[in-house]
């Protein structure tokens, strides 16, 4: 390969704008292009051209044919004489000022572009699948971005300082981790030849000379504007670098370069090159924080597929925005005007492009895709927010239209007030708040109306219990004329906020079993290792505890709520051998949550861990079923579950896993030492004592605490376990401890925690193997049929699950996974 004229390129350009399916060999629509010939001729025509000048000691020129009757000649700045039958030459037309051409062809890729800034013409290069090349005429605005001028007066601020001062800028990431990464570079950049940019030479780009603080605040604004993908904006080389290629965009910040890249713009970009493995930057020409950044992701915005936003009538390229209440402009217009800029789908009066940002830029054409959501759509599955005495505190991002994110909380009764409250400055998300009882009735809505007008607060008198707000991005005026809807009020929200603590709290801890030894009592909230010892309960030292009726306690064996986990949703008078779980649980909290029960609620009940009258045996015998340890009971025996919480009143299923002799029998149950009966239900017989049979009757119960009892009317049984569940939950049948342990021999996850993909790796699977994804409360989230190695967890919030594989003919397997 020979480079002329430059060195260092280390992929050559791909020009943006071009059809996808062209590059690839597509003939092009009949009549929509001049044909140049072949592949080849043209790869020769070029090589002998460029051949000439060198050998007469000038600038070598090409001739760039676009009709028939009509050609320019291009002076060529850069060239590579690609492998065998390959040419890629960058440069500018002779005589035609604001001019560049890019001609790249290689094997059976033809791509480029002819570019008239002054005139505001554009042509592309593509080929068809019998190998010939055509030139057309394109927009210009579906190549490059042209005419994008700074705000009238534009001034740029007082600068920092010599460039040695700004050697080291300020280290700043807004997603670390996520797929994609932006960086905004201001301290100077040496763009390499070979590019589109200067006309394919090399060019040192002065440093933006940018203060600390405007550095911090135009990140600010760009990571806000991109918050909804999963995209890093960052302001540090290496992070940037860590990226491949393909997945990476350099804006370079340099008020210096301007009349060299692109004369009096405010920047400029290629469309769609954020997907070129070429590392082609896009351009800013400002270093103040509100213009340079909205100019910044505006420029990105482009890379990543976005055409302007202008109007119909009067017909404009940028629009500016609109007045009156909205005060709002749109991104890929001209938003340096307003306090409010969002990404638009056209929807003000007049509009002349309708394309639907966000959807293009979360597209598989880039491979970033949107955040995952990090809180869930509905009361079920709702965060508790973290309490520190009265005061209640939590955060979160909006990342589509449709996401709703709920919060739940516990008060003593009395007013609660609450502040939810965007990012400080160039904030996106326009805060609508809701507040429901435990129930799920609405109790208020509340928005702050008028353009720029993004935060809420509110008081409300509550009596004492569980309640439930909802954040939401919402609109503001009309968007046809004087406003915009909620289509892109996404961002990052914070909450504040205070409630009187429920008395005594709702959940005690215990070091002791039996209730014994330092109690703590904890309302509802998050506790780490560090809140934890502040309020006196030591690393691994509890042992047992009581949980309020519709609440219950996570568990954690790690700080920070990672670790295996243990949810109990009623008092448990001792956690060693707790069969809640796999493993011993006594002395092993490090951190835990107290939260509001869900209407998903699932709850088995072992035999062995149950109070009896007359003497009842706890054998230690095997069941070549599940191995379960199992508990005899005789006819006249009552088996007794203290303090079983029933989160909501309505319908639940109750159902016992028996074996009896040859006869059947009836079993009753009731609450409270038999004040509510619940009715009887009658075992088969079936034929051994180690024949299982699973049977079960619907009972409708009241919210509450209550004292769980089975009385064995006829005969005698064996009780594997009862367990009872909310009608229509879903739930899931705990494996037995055989199952258990063989699956847990087999079956291996990685990364634990995860981010996006979770990998397995066991010998069960095979042709039918499915997996279903359980979340901390057992409600399925997630299913389907193993095909690879692999299950997408990118979706899921923030959390404890468990994933469960089950194959033909092979025991289940479980594991838990921290998202």
């Amino acid at each position: 390969m020979n480079k002329l004229y430059a060195t260092g390129l280390t992929a050559a350009l791909i020009l943006a704008g071009l059809s996808p399916a062209l590059a690839q060999g597509q003939r092009p629509a009949e009549g929509s292009g001049y044909d140049l010939g072949t592949r080849q001729e043209l790869v020769r025509q070029l090589e002998t051209q460029v051949a000439a000048g060198l050998a007469q000691r000038t600038t070598p020129a090409v001739t760039l044919r676009v009709a028939a009757g009509k050609a320019f000649s291009g002076q060529v700045n850069y060239r590579e004489d690609l492998d065998k039958s390959g040419e890629y030459v960058v440069g500018n037309l002779a005589g035609v000022p604001g001019s560049s051409f890019q001609l790249r062809i290689e094997g059976t890729t033809v791509e480029g572009n002819i570019i008239l800034r002054a005139s505001h013409q554009a042509y592309r290069y593509s080929a068809d699948a019998r190998g010939h090349v055509f030139v057309q005429a394109v927009d210009i605005n579906k190549v490059v971005c042209i005419d994008y001028n700074k705000p009238l007066g534009y001034r740029d601020p007082a600068p920092a300082g010599g460039a040695a001062n700004r050697a080291a800028v300020v280290s700043l990431q807004s997603y670390p981790g996520a797929r994609g990464c932006i960086l905004l570079d201001t301290d100077g950049y040496a763009l390499p030849a070979g590019t589109g940019w200067n006309n394919g030479n090399a060019y040192n780009a002065p440093s933006a000379n940018m203060t600390d603080a405007n550095v911090q605040a135009m990140w600010e604004l760009v990571s806000e504007d991109f918050r909804p993908f999963s995209l890093n904006v960052t302001t540090d080389e290496n992070v940037f670098n860590a990226y491949p290629k393909y997945m990476r965009m350099r804006c370079v910040i340099s008020p210096g370069s301007g009349p060299t890249i692109a004369n009096g713009a405010g920047g400029v970009a290629y469309l769609t090159s954020f997907r070129n493995n070429d590392d082609t930057p896009c351009w800013v020409f400002m270093s103040d924080p509100k213009s340079g950044g909205e100019a910044a992701s505006h420029e990105v915005g482009h890379t990543l597929g976005l055409s302007h936003d202008g109007r119909i009538s009067p017909s404009e390229g940028y629009y500016t925005g609109q007045d009156n209440a909205g005060a709002w402009a749109p991104i890929m217009g001209a938003g340096y005007y307003k306090p409010v800029t969002h990404w638009s789908r056209g929807e003000y009066n007049s509009a002349n492009n309708q394309e639907d940002d966000l959807a293009i830029m979360a597209g598989a054409t880039y491979n970033v895709g949107y955040r995952p959501d990090d809180h869930s759509n509905g009361i079920a599955g709702a965060t508790n927010l973290a309490r520190n005495g009265a005061g209640l505190s939590g955060n979160g991002v909006i990342e589509r239209t449709a996401d709703q994110d709920y919060f739940a909380f516990a008060t003593g009764g009395g007013t609660v007030s609450f502040n939810v409250n965007t990012v400080g400055r160039y904030g996106d998300l326009d805060i609508v708040a809701r507040l429901f009882n435990s129930g799920g009735g609405l109790i208020g809505t509340y928005d702050t109306q008028g353009g720029g007008n993004l935060n809420v607060s509110f008081s409300a008198s509550l009596g004492a219990g569980t309640y439930y707000l909802q954040i939401d991005g919402t609109s503001s005026g009309n968007p046809a004329t004087d406003g915009y809807s909620d289509y892109s009020s996404l961002g990052t929200f914070s909450i504040s906020g205070s409630a009187p603590a429920p008395s005594g709290g709702v959940a005690t801890m215990y070091r002791d079993c039996s209730y014994d030894g330092t109690a703590v009592a904890l309302p509802v909230g998050d506790y780490n290792l560090a809140a934890l010892q502040a309020r006196g309960i030591l690393n691994d030292d509890v042992s047992s505890l009581t949980v309020n009726g519709g609440y219950q306690v996570v568990l954690y064996e790690n700080d920070n709520f990672t670790g295996g986990a243990l949810t109990v949703g009623a008092s448990n008078s001792c956690l060693v051998n707790n069969p809640l779980g796999t493993t011993n649980w006594n002395d092993k909290t490090t951190s835990l949550r107290v939260q509001t029960a869900t209407a998903s609620f699932s709850r088995q009940l072992e035999a062995e861990v149950a109070n009896v009258n007359n003497g009842m045996m706890v054998e230690g015998c095997t069941d070549a079923g599940g191995g379960q340890d199992m508990g005899y009971i005789d006819a006249g025996d009552y088996l007794v579950w203290n303090s079983i919480s029933f989160p909501t009143t309505g319908t639940y299923l109750i159902e016992y896993r028996v074996a009896s002799g040859a006869n059947g029998g009836t079993i009753s149950s009731d609450l409270n030492a038999g004040s509510i009966q619940l009715g009887s239900t009658a075992i088969p017989a079936t034929g051994g004592w180690q024949n299982w049979t699973t049977v079960s009757r619907t009972v409708t119960i009241n919210a509450g605490t209550y004292n769980f009892g089975i009385y064995a009317q006829t005969a005698g049984y064996n009780v594997n376990w009862v367990r009872i569940s909310k009608q229509g939950a879903a739930r899931t049948a705990a494996p037995d401890k055989a199952e258990a342990a063989q699956a847990a021999a087999i079956l291996e996850i990685y990364p634990n925690p995860v981010a996006d993909k979770l990998y397995l790796r066991t010998e069960a699977v095979q042709v039918g193997t499915q997996y279903r994804i359980l979340n901390a409360y057992g409600k399925t989230v997630g299913s389907g049929t193993l095909t690879n190695d692999s299950v997408d967890v990118a979706e899921l919030p923030t959390g404890m699950y468990t994933v469960v594989v089950t194959s033909p003919g092979q025991p289940t397997a479980t594991r838990r996974f921290v998202k």
